[in-house]
């Protein structure tokens, strides 16, 4: 489904309303509720999720700056947009008053970042720049757990066709072909957390004329010795109808982007990326590794994605049904 990309883009209108109507009565406040019942705006992202969310910024430690900030998103220079932002996703609020599920504000913040791009903004609100706003996101996000339906699906408002729209998949830059990787590697090889991903390698990441493997090591699985490592093969498969989509593609381009030296260690895969580089540079990554809690940060979202959910939960109803036929 399409990223309905102004749903983000009227709720920081409203929001902004809201705080500088606030801020002009002398009792403006960071975390404040009462704005979102005398909203005009009408609801399109219901909830999904009946728990209340602990999202308070009186946890978050945003400091207040007494700033106007601008209904018109393009028009807010950076360091507005970076201060907004952080307040944004704690003080956003629905008409009845009732805070967003997680996956709801990331989808708003998805369509904010969306339509900055296709207004020739070239701020990706997902990366370092913006990283005060990216802590506070997610922290948000960490909170949040997947609504099963009374069918059986898992059902999240983030898709993945949405972060290809919005550009956080591809191979846009360095941190988002990063991205794009993290993203494969986690939807494909089963990788659901930062330790599994470290754990990846260019040596055992073995490219194939359709596919890519890896033989990664899964404990007590179909083996005598529950405490030994036993190596699995996954794959995943080149995608021949969309080359710019497609994963083979994308990490030969990556190898393409990284020093000689790297591509047969046996220690790291996911490179720091230069910081001088422009997208006609012929090398985009460092020698180094980059920062775990960068990795983190970008796999905290990808984990909301409903397509990564299904395939882990495919993956893990194969496992389940090998174990019951050995």
């Amino acid at each position: 489904m399409t990223l309905k990309y102004m749903y983000g883009v009227n709720a920081w209108k409203n929001w902004v309303q809201w705080k500088n109507a606030k801020e002009e009565q002398g009792d403006l406040k960071c975390g404040g509720v009462e704005h979102a019942s005398s909203s005009p705006c009408s609801d399109p992202l219901g909830s999904t999720q009946d728990h209340a969310l602990s999202q308070e910024s009186s946890e978050t430690g945003c400091k207040v700056r007494s700033i106007k900030l601008k209904e018109d998103i393009l028009s807010c220079t950076f360091a507005e947009l970076s201060l907004g932002l952080c307040q944004f996703i704690q003080e956003v609020r629905r008409p009845n008053g009732e805070k967003y599920d997680p996956d709801s504000i990331l989808y708003l913040c998805l369509g904010i970042q969306q339509y900055l791009f296709e207004n020739g903004r070239i701020d990706n609100i997902f990366t370092e720049p913006y990283s005060r706003f990216m802590i506070e996101l997610t922290k948000l996000l960490k909170i949040w757990e997947p609504t099963i339906l009374p069918n059986g699906y898992m059902f999240s408002r983030i898709e993945e066709e949405h972060l290809w729209e919005c550009k956080q998949l591809g191979a846009y830059s360095p941190i988002v072909l990063l991205n794009t990787l993290l993203f494969f590697n986690t939807k494909y090889f089963q990788l659901k957390n930062v330790t599994e991903h470290l754990k990846l390698s260019f040596a055992h990441v073995m490219r194939r004329t359709r596919t890519l493997k890896y033989n990664k090591l899964t404990v007590g699985k179909r083996k005598r010795n529950e405490d030994d490592d036993v190596p699995v093969g996954v794959e995943m498969a080149e995608n021949t109808d969309n080359p710019l989509r497609c994963p083979v593609r994308l990490y030969e381009f990556y190898l393409s982007k990284c020093s000689e030296s790297v591509k047969q260690r046996s220690d790291v895969f996911y490179l720091q990326p230069e910081r001088a580089c422009v997208p006609n540079s012929p090398m985009w990554y460092s020698t180094f590794p980059i920062d775990p809690g960068t990795l983190d940060t970008m796999l905290t979202r990808i984990l909301m994605v409903r397509e990564v959910h299904e395939e882990l939960a495919k993956a893990k109803s194969e496992d389940s049904d090998v174990e019951l036929s050995d």
